[in-house]
């Protein structure tokens, strides 16, 4: 059971106990313990609308064949927008080796929260929204603050208003 199991604002489902795959954990091999602890304690946390999820470890592995999204579709579509331009392309991708993209919204226009992974910022929250989804700001200094945040309903309101 997760922090945010039993709060009114989220649907969540158990874990299936699958665990993430060789591919994920090659890209992002430093996560911090307490995101892996919350990881493993879900296989569905949404807001009740769906418009605003935690990616789980089944989205990670791209084994939900229930979510049209990608776990990293804005990383997708910043590639893509940058179709045949390798240097802009290069520095999208540089973005998200640093950045886990750990909760999606379409509920007001795409945007995201993000776990840094770098030595620099590590285990830092940001969150980024289209168009630009490489711009971000800082919304907390580690996620289990975060996951506190939520709980207490004290993020700023534009956040809140995702979930």
């Amino acid at each position: 059971m997760n922090a945010l199991s039993k709060d009114l604002h989220f649907i969540t489902k158990d874990s299936d106990h699958e665990t993430l795959n060789k591919r994920f954990q090659t890209r992002y091999s430093n996560l911090p313990d307490d995101y892996l602890a919350f990881l493993k304690t879900y296989s569905l946390l949404t807001n009740h609308s769906d418009t605003t999820w935690f990616n789980s470890i089944t989205d990670f592995n791209e084994t939900n064949d229930e979510n049209d999204f990608k776990w990293n579709e804005f990383e997708i579509l910043s590639l893509d927008a940058f179709d045949g331009d390798v240097e802009n392309q290069q520095v999208v991708k540089n973005f998200w080796n640093q950045h886990v993209p750990i909760i999606l919204s379409v509920k007001k226009g795409y945007a995201y929260f993000a776990l840094h992974v770098s030595e620099e910022n590590f285990g830092k929250i940001y969150y980024g929204q289209e168009p630009e989804f490489e711009e971000t700001e800082l919304v907390s200094d580690s996620f289990s603050a975060f996951i506190e945040a939520i709980q207490k309903r004290s993020l700023k309101k534009e956040y809140l208003d995702l979930f």
